[in-house]
């Protein structure tokens, strides 16, 4: 390696450590219920990342509020919300009555993806007796520094995991007499 492979590999590692540990404190702040100094430290560690032309992890993104930079822990300092009633997903508009409300004069052709055909009767079957819902229920976390809400759209049509047959596992009977 040349000298100066190895010299912007050392400054990565430093500014990966500075950055690690200024996330650390303001996780850290964040769970002492000082929101402004962990709201500091979150953007410091941001502000060094830029500087240094270094990219945070999207798990790391995704913890920090997106306008303040205060660590997200829910239940200490956000908070979890359901959206009320569950949004229905609108239905294609025709791209012509939305270029004239928009005021633009160009609009691009919509094409539909064509439809997937199904080899086999079982899954036809399965797929008549389930109609499909367009329903999506919205998960909010709220920053109680800065009021931002930070959305996470969940599916219905997955199931949770411990719903699953797989998710159970038998445990041996404990309450045998040992004789």
């Amino acid at each position: 390696m040349s000298n100066d492979k190895k010299k912007k590999l050392q400054t990565q590692r430093h500014v990966s450590s500075r950055m690690n540990f200024l996330f650390q404190a303001s996780n850290l702040m964040a769970a002492g219920n000082q929101t402004k100094l962990a709201a500091h430290y979150g953007k410091l560690c941001r502000n060094v990342g830029t500087k240094a032309l270094m990219r945070m992890a999207p798990a790391v993104k995704r913890s920090l509020c997106r306008l303040c930079f205060l660590p997200l822990i829910p239940g200490v300092n956000t908070e979890l919300q359901v959206a009320g009633a569950p949004n229905k997903v609108p239905p294609l508009q025709d791209p012509l009555n939305t270029a004239k409300k928009n005021g633009k004069k160009r609009h691009r052709r919509l094409r539909k993806k064509p439809n997937k055909k199904l080899k086999t009767e079982d899954a036809i079957n399965s797929s008549e007796s389930q109609p499909e819902t367009l329903e999506r229920i919205r998960l909010f976390l709220e920053c109680s520094l800065c009021r931002s809400r930070q959305s996470f759209p969940t599916d219905n049509k997955k199931d949770c995991w411990l719903e699953q047959p797989q998710s159970v596992v038998s445990l041996p009977e404990e309450n045998r007499e040992i004789g």
